[in-house]
């Protein structure tokens, strides 16, 4: 994606961040939040639909996710404003956090291997978009196998570190609430490679267009 493009975008997910605080209950700002980023994707990839609901398959059923990403053609099971879906119809499942914390992380990650294990044999993509985090970068980073050297003032991946969210297959953090200059040491994006399953960690910016990488290749 062209960087000026991938700025354009990060910096009006940012703007609609902000204005959206003038809503002052959590659960409607968080869901205006969700479909200006479902519309943002969408509008990027015309052969999709999303919608919040469940997947489901027989009697085996995930908890809600925010945004199921599946293809116009897929058949899915309308309930109230929410769906049902079976695996192998959806193309990514995204959790979306304003401020994500440590117990946000441990109830995707669990949510996702509920996914995952509806069906072993279609195992839909499953990603965390976080406006903010509650945890410290390098926090979070440790946990998906990645330390800082303080020596060498970069970030390094450790192959010792027991990785906590292996069910996450990709995390995003735009960093809305950071105002200077630096606000880019604050945001990161994980993906998880798939024949290691270790977690890579990009390091390009705008950060956005790591994330927009994955949609607009659904």
């Amino acid at each position: 994606m062209d960087e000026i493009f991938a700025q354009y975008y990060e910096d009006l997910l940012k703007a609609q961040y902000k204005v959206s605080q003038i809503v002052q209950q959590n659960l409607p700002k968080g869901t205006i939040r969700e479909d200006f980023l479902r519309e943002l994707v969408l509008k990027k990839k015309e052969s999709l639909r999303a919608k919040k609901g469940m997947v489901s398959m027989g009697l085996k059923q995930s908890g809600e996710c925010d945004l199921i990403f599946y293809d116009s053609s897929a058949t899915i099971n309308p309930i109230g404003d929410q769906i049902m879906i079976e695996p192998k119809h959806c193309r990514l499942i995204l959790e979306i956090k304003s401020n994500a914390t440590r117990s946000d992380l441990k109830k995707t990650n669990n949510n996702f291997q509920k996914i995952k294990e509806i069906d072993l044999e279609n195992k839909p993509l499953c990603g965390l978009f976080c406006y903010n985090s509650k945890i410290e970068k390098k926090t979070v980073l440790k946990s998906f196998g990645w330390v800082f050297d303080e020596e060498l003032k970069s970030w390094e991946e450790n192959l010792s570190l027991e990785m906590k969210y292996l069910h996450i297959d990709f995390m995003v953090c735009i960093a809305c609430l950071e105002e200077d200059e630096e606000y880019t040491e604050h945001q990161f994006f994980l993906v998880k490679d798939r024949s290691s399953q270790r977690f890579v960690l990009k390091q390009e910016y705008p950060i956005i267009k790591n994330f927009f990488a994955v949609t607009d290749n659904l």
